[in-house]
């Protein structure tokens, strides 16, 4: 649940910017400030959380300030980069994104285990290459024939889907292995 309620802004855009990308991009954005708000008065806030509403937030000034800019038909493309690039960036820095979901399912003494933050390291790196697949899917639709909606709809779900199912797949044998 924890995946779900970190990808929401993610998922508010997807859902509705096929409708108009001002709705989308404006719903994902306050799905992100809320989202933001809430770890900031935990205390806690995410990458994830930072970056997409980062995102969010520049992506819904542009779609209001200028509903014509040609960035709506790469918005998808940039979406999936941006995830990956914070994906990425998180591997880099040795803090998989992947940590603070995985943290709400196991317990506190496993936190710190070199073998949970390979898990992670393994879980993020799925993450990461599933969004750049998926962005470099959407680049290429786009620029084939940037109305070309179902096929782009389908590189994204795929890019959320696929992650989510290997993912969930592998974090389920770590737990497994490691008597959790």
């Amino acid at each position: 649940m924890n995946y779900v309620r970190g990808f929401a802004p993610w998922l508010c855009y997807a859902a509705l910017s096929p409708v108009d990308w001002r709705l989308g991009t404006c719903a994902a954005a306050l799905a992100a400030l809320l989202l933001l708000a809430g770890q900031l008065r935990a205390r806690s806030v995410e990458l994830l959380a930072g970056a997409t509403c980062v995102f969010f937030v520049v992506m819904a000034v542009i779609a209001v300030s200028d509903p014509s800019s040609g960035l709506r038909h790469w918005i998808s493309a940039l979406a999936n980069a941006t995830l990956a690039a914070v994906a990425a960036a998180s591997l880099a820095v040795r803090r998989p994104f992947t940590l603070p979901f995985a943290r709400a399912q196991v317990p506190r003494e496993y936190w710190n285990a070199p073998r949970f933050i390979r898990v992670n390291m393994v879980l993020t790196t799925i993450w990461a290459t599933g969004f750049a697949t998926a962005a470099v899917a959407c680049a290429l639709i786009v620029g084939y024939d940037h109305g070309a909606a179902v096929p782009l709809i389908a590189a994204q779900v795929l890019g959320f889907v696929l992650p989510f199912a290997l993912s969930g797949r592998y974090a389920s044998r770590a737990q497994a292995a490691a008597g959790v």
